[in-house]
């Protein structure tokens, strides 16, 4: 991965900080990384979400008030939310993983740990460019989705999230799979048009899943300049078994109910259906996306 070691400067970090978030302890971490600081002599400010603001604006003004460093504390929502007014500038993005599923941060090989990952980020550590997903003007980091693994987020409460972590999602996950679902989809995949049918269609800029070592490719990772789309075409709980088994052996592209496409500048993707598109854990659309 494509990284450069960097050294924290004197200035303050500005920290987006959302309280409601998978696994967060506001209070720890606002202490693990005011201790952090205070250690090396550096300014820390925060800024606790409600929900309500308008969060580019937010981290827009930060920026320009010259804060090298813009840290999201959170999950890999807020990551993505913060990350979206930092692509192409010259403030680096630094990631306290406290949410539910923290794929970006496992990805990256970002410490899980609190107070590990507020001592590597206060006394610096290594910088890794990666690429990033935009639909409209938001960014997202991780993965976007359309299908049966939207349709499970989109039934998992946050409160269910954030008492349960991904166990949380298991609830609406048998169902699911036993629905016998499959939609037409019509792609557009850096200009050329595609028809096909699928439980699911993961657009993924990184490789994990969220639970255990599974992934969804063998081959996906956030800094090789192009997007994998995973496409799912399974209708019965054999067919899932199948998909997980051919998974947790690295053998992805042997299962005849995988199929894969890469996508380097544009994607456009619709169907006739009402499914929720989900990004990096938020529904973002409905039907379609650009």
């Amino acid at each position: 991965m494509k990284s450069e070691t960097f050294n924290i400067p004197q200035a303050a970090l500005f920290v987006v900080l959302n309280p409601v978030s998978g696994s967060c302890d506001p209070e720890r971490v606002r202490e693990a990384l005011t201790q952090q600081c205070r250690t090396a002599g550096i300014g820390c400010d925060f800024y606790e979400t409600t929900g309500q603001e308008d969060l580019p604006e937010v981290v827009r003004q930060a920026r320009q008030r010259g804060y090298p460093i813009i840290v999201a504390a959170g999950g890999d929502g807020t990551v993505s939310a913060v990350a979206g007014e930092l692509v192409d500038s010259d403030t680096l993005l630094g990631v306290l993983a406290v949410g539910t599923a923290n794929l970006l941060a496992r990805e990256l090989g970002i410490p899980l740990d609190t107070e590990t990952a507020c001592r590597l980020l206060v006394r610096g550590g290594h910088v890794a460019e990666i690429d990033a997903m935009r639909i409209d003007q938001r960014v997202f980091l991780s993965h976007v989705s359309i299908g049966v693994y939207s349709h499970i987020a989109e039934r998992t409460t946050p409160t269910a999230k954030r008492h349960f972590r991904q166990l949380a999602y298991l609830w609406h996950t048998l169902p699911a799979l036993l629905g016998h679902r499959t939609w037409r989809f019509f792609l557009e995949v850096d200009g050329r048009a595609r028809k096909l049918k699928a439980s699911t269609v993961m657009v993924a800029n990184v490789g994990a899943v969220g639970a255990a070592t599974l992934r969804w490719g063998p081959d996906i990772r956030p800094d090789d300049g192009k997007i994998d789309i995973c496409i799912i075409k399974a209708r019965t709980l054999k067919h899932y078994l199948s998909v997980i088994w051919h998974a947790l052996r690295g053998r992805h592209k042997v299962s005849n109910r995988v199929r894969y496409l890469t996508v380097r500048k544009r994607l456009r993707l619709r169907t006739h259906s009402d499914l929720p598109v989900r990004g990096d854990g938020e529904i973002v659309a409905h039907g379609e996306l650009d």
